[in-house]
């Protein structure tokens, strides 16, 4: 498949992942709006109210001037008939109304209290009120407090008294209720926001639909065109490397697809078979770094020379972690080579320690080598190859993995003899364009 079919692929899930995102976005704007707008409302509602309350307080304290100077601790007749009559008034107004009103000296000794026992919530407010700690304001001053009783809010005020003079004589203290149609304003006014921040974002969206998804097209192609190139790469220096130690890029096509069946009958994530899948291309890329008369000898090497050939390992992990998208090739790279039993190199692991994606190409690179045919052997048979590695079972294979791969292992077998390089070509690229897709999900994050 071209970058531009891949592409062209692509735009119905694009077309998903962007609506999907544009949904998400304007329920999350609107709801963040929602909760902004509820508590402004709900802060109006209350400066409101509370602006109310102090007027009718303000207006008993003006109207009231004469008991008050005249009071002296002694006649509280007058008082509480003025506080009876400040909440008999109910006013009715939008804002609310008082439901309950209380006096106290200077001493904080009972002067009068009104309770609104037409009110069917008053049993909750007086115990409401009987909680808390009665404030004392100071001249000029006063104290507000808001809250709740079954949905409906309450404004608790307290304020001082004064004479003409100017001196505190009592305060007063009241629970002003919110009305129903001051709530009810407050939720008509919530639900116009939200509708209106939601048309809004709907407008804004259709709009920019048609920019954001060009500009999705253009990216899954640019990201498209990235990974052929990398993946172009990663085939191109495997190949590379293996023309380097008199080999053919079949040995590489054919053990990656071992690798990739094989990690996915053990369930590996997809992460890491992309990982294998890399490791598996460049396992023996640090063999450039090998001279030809060691890497080329056709007899054995002596142990200076095998000393010199492990060296591969290392200067493989040293090209791959130099490249960001080449790191997590690093696992097979660096340990392809160790064995079960702790006797491989270059670290001496045991099964525990060795990355499973590096058990896992340890099988397959065996396996192929020994179906193979190369220029120093005959390829053995299937039943010789199986034979071999069950004989590492435990030393140089991980057992579990020898016999998940030996449920396996003739399908495969059966399927890649015999097959072209350009038939292996195209399985792994179908493989692997699998695993490293341009996945607009993805993109969308």
């Amino acid at each position: 498949m071209d970058t531009n079919q891949h592409s062209q692929s692509k735009t119905p899930s694009i077309h998903r992942a962007l609506v999907r995102r544009l949904i998400y976005t304007a329920l999350a704007v609107a709801l963040i709006v929602a909760i902004v707008v509820t508590l402004l409302e709900r802060q109006r509602i209350v400066d409101t109210v509370v602006d109310r309350a102090l007027l009718r307080t303000a207006q008993f304290n003006q109207q009231h001037q004469a008991l008050l100077d005249a009071y002296d601790g002694s006649d509280r007749a007058g008082l509480q008939h003025a506080l009876a009559q400040l909440a008999n008034n109910r006013l009715m107004e939008r804002a609310g109304f008082f439901v309950l009103a209380e006096l106290y000296d200077r001493t904080q000794t009972p002067i009068g209290e009104f309770t609104d026992q037409g009110f069917d919530r008053i049993d909750a407010v007086v115990n409401w009120i009987e909680r808390e700690q009665r404030p004392i304001p100071a001249a000029g001053e006063y104290f507000k407090d808001g809250f709740w009783i079954d949905s409906r809010p309450y404004i608790h005020v307290a304020t001082p008294m004064t004479s003409s003079k100017g001196d505190v004589v009592a305060y007063l203290q009241g629970i002003y209720a919110v009305s129903r149609a001051a709530g009810s304003d407050l939720n008509q006014r919530v639900l116009r926001a939200i509708v209106m921040v939601i048309g809004i974002v709907l407008a804004t969206t259709a709009v920019l639909y048609p920019v954001i998804l060009n500009l999705m097209r253009k990216l899954t192609r640019s990201s498209a065109n990235l990974l052929d190139s990398n993946l172009e790469m990663l085939q191109v220096l495997g190949s590379a490397i293996a023309k380097r130690d008199s080999d053919t890029s079949d040995h590489n096509f054919r053990v990656t697809i071992i690798a990739v069946r094989l990690a996915e009958a053990a369930g590996l994530d997809a992460g890491k078979i992309k990982s294998l899948i890399k490791g598996a291309f460049l396992h023996d890329v640090g063999k450039i770094a090998i001279t030809d008369t060691i890497l080329h000898k056709a007899g054995d090497l002596d142990d200076d020379e095998f000393r010199i050939m492990k060296t591969h390992v290392g200067h493989g992990l040293d090209i791959v972690e130099r490249a960001a998208w080449l790191k997590d090739a690093a696992p097979v790279v660096g340990n392809h080579h160790e064995k079960c039993d702790g006797s491989g190199y270059p670290g001496g692991l045991d099964q525990q320690s060795i990355p499973v994606s590096a058990r896992i190409f340890a099988i397959a690179d065996v396996f192929d080598a020994l179906t193979s045919r190369r220029p120093y052997k005959e390829p053995f048979s299937f039943e010789e190859s199986m034979q071999i590695l069950q004989e590492g079972r435990g030393t140089h294979f991980d057992p579990q993995l020898i016999d998940m791969f030996a449920t396996i292992a003739h399908g495969l077998y059966e399927h890649l003899a015999g097959r072209g390089t350009d038939d292996l070509r195209t399985e792994l690229e179908t493989i692997t364009r699998s695993y490293f897709s341009v996945d607009s999900e993805a993109l969308s994050i």
